[in-house]
């Protein structure tokens, strides 16, 4: 169990800071992979191909949520990422022969280019490259804890986990220690990045939200009244805090 000390709601922009963090078109840090990259500004369930000319590619999420989603032959279909604003993903992260799909749940900036390319860019320009480094090192944390989130917790567990890590990546701490994030992904989404069918993930909503750790969601946004409480119910709380945002990449 976690402890109260593990999070630290402090990390979390505060209500109205938001924009300037997620805005860097004019900073000097992208400036020569805007000049590289193609602006793709997908909508919703628009499939991205990851690879269009055989060539290994980067993306870099600039805005809106995408989820990467693999289907093995005779199996159903497993969320393997949820991507948001500051995450980079490489094309060959994707194994050979799976079935893989890199889907926007909402309308969504991309910004894609040759790997050979972004990292050429990189090795002139140390910022761009301690960006780079930052952002993909915090997705293996995030991916190792969700192989061990999925293999060993319990579904209540499994949900705290993932709704801890949204909080820390996107949340915005208003007032009163509650936590509010847009949640573009949806039940499904959810439910097939942690291993749950989408009936036994609700359960488990509606049980957070009796106990008084979840507020009752609008449309599209999820509020945590006490994510110190959330956190206490993943054994992945500390492990999620030590991994930086990627806005702070960004």
């Amino acid at each position: 169990m976690a402890s109260d000390t593990d999070i630290d709601t402090r990390r979390l922009p505060r209500a109205g800071a938001v924009g300037a963090a997620t805005s860097h078109d004019h900073d000097a840090r992208f400036a020569a992979v805007a000049t590289q990259a193609a602006k793709l500004c997908l909508r919703r369930g628009q499939t991205v191909a990851l690879s269009p000319d055989g060539r290994e590619t980067a993306f870099i999420v600039r805005s809106g949520a995408l989820v990467l989603d693999l289907t093995l032959p005779g199996t159903a279909r497993q969320v393997v990422d949820l991507l948001l604003p500051g995450d980079v993903l490489r094309s060959s992260f994707v194994p050979a022969g799976a079935n893989a799909r890199l889907t926007p749940v909402t309308v969504t900036e991309v910004w894609r280019l040759r790997w050979s390319v972004l990292k050429a860019l990189a090795g002139d320009d140390p910022a761009l490259a301690g960006f780079l480094e930052t952002s993909m090192a915090a997705q293996m944390a995030r991916q190792a804890l969700h192989i061990a989130t999925i293999g060993r917790l319990t579904g209540e567990q499994r949900v705290a986990t993932v709704l801890t890590d949204l909080a820390l990546r996107s949340g915005i701490a208003p007032t009163a220690g509650e936590v509010g994030f847009n949640m573009p992904f949806s039940r499904r989404d959810i439910a097939d990045y942690v291993g749950l069918n989408p009936d036994t993930l609700s359960r488990i909503i509606s049980g957070l939200r009796s106990q008084g750790i979840l507020a009752r969601s609008e449309r599209r946004r999820t509020v945590v009244r006490n994510l110190r409480a959330l956190a206490a119910l993943t054994p992945a709380a500390q492990s999620l805090t030590a991994i930086p945002p990627a806005l702070d990449a960004v």
